[in-house]
């Protein structure tokens, strides 16, 4: 990534965060788009909501789009899903509004 370019935060807001893990709410309203973040932290992925269909892009550590998605036809309430720290992406709510929690894993001191 540029060093000027600034990032969005991974979520919405932090909803609880101690040493070992940082909760984020994270609601995209339909037809919304989560700007472009960087998760530094591997995660776990609670749907609130269901949703779909919900399209992620891929970017490298320059900034520039890896030509690649993903689009999430459709996800459950309820559905869990761990989620690996390093990429960069943009997310798009191709559906109607969509909450998750994400609980980000803190590396160990």
């Amino acid at each position: 990534m540029s060093a000027q370019e600034k990032l969005n935060p991974i979520a919405t807001r932090i909803i609880f965060e101690d040493d070992e893990v940082r909760i984020w709410d994270q609601v995209i309203g339909e037809g919304e788009t989560l700007g472009k973040h960087h998760h530094e932290l591997d995660y776990v992925l609670v749907n609130v909501t269901d949703v779909g269909p919900f399209e992620v892009e891929f970017f490298d550590s320059e900034g520039n789009s890896k030509k690649h998605s993903l689009t999430f036809p459709n996800a459950r309430r309820g559905g869990t899903m761990l989620v690996e720290k390093g990429h960069v992406e943009i997310a798009r709510n191709l559906g109607p509004r969509y909450r998750a929690i994400l609980v980000e894993l803190k590396e160990p001191e």
